[in-house]
């Protein structure tokens, strides 16, 4: 509130920006399904009704927060590669590893891949995933086998993540070996 009492109105693209961080967090987490728009309301400190004023249904906030975590995926990841021609594979696994600390990035986009039982996120998740392949692939030195591998090690990576393998391995031989046989 204001000295005057009146309560401060926050720009349109400024509470996009909350609501769909507040998602993120909501929805990596617990999926379209169990993810509250109740909840992401409270995180934001607004009426749920001010969430279906921006995004339509919870569906499509969830398709929001997907696109979201793909822009990043492609922005720290594919651009690496694209960026390092002598060696695209070694600069996109380092720009994977770091997103992989972003955990609910890579909860989110598990929970994308979960939510495959509803027609419409099962072909955005295909053809992101199309997509991103076929980025890989197209690097200088990458082709199809490389892609295909680099792909799969990378999902596997990112279940390991989720699993919290890499902070368990100090303590759990077979977290330590499954991380060092390739996972």
């Amino acid at each position: 509130m204001t000295t005057s009492g009146a309560i401060k109105r926050v720009p349109l693209e400024e509470r996009r920006e909350q609501i769909l961080e507040a998602a993120l967090l909501e929805f990596s987490h617990k999926g379209l399904h169990g993810g509250s728009t109740m909840a992401i309301a409270r995180k934001v400190g607004i009426s749920q009704p001010n969430i279906f004023r921006i995004f339509a249904t919870k569906h499509e906030l969830f398709v929001a927060v997907l696109q979201r975590v793909f822009a990043k995926i492609e922005a720290t990841m594919l651009t690496a590669g694209e960026s390092d021609p002598d060696q695209p594979l070694q600069a996109m696994s380092d720009a994977w590893g770091e997103l992989m600390e972003e955990q609910e990035v890579m909860f989110m986009l598990l929970q994308g891949y979960a939510a495959s039982d509803d027609a419409m996120i099962r072909d955005l998740m295909h053809d992101w995933t199309r997509e991103v392949f076929e980025r890989m692939e197209a690097l200088p030195g990458v082709g199809e086998d490389a892609s295909h591998d680099f792909f799969a090690a990378g999902m596997l990576y990112m279940v390991a993540t989720a699993m919290d393998l890499p902070t368990r391995a100090a303590e759990d031989t077979w977290a330590a070996r499954f991380l060092a046989s390739g996972a």
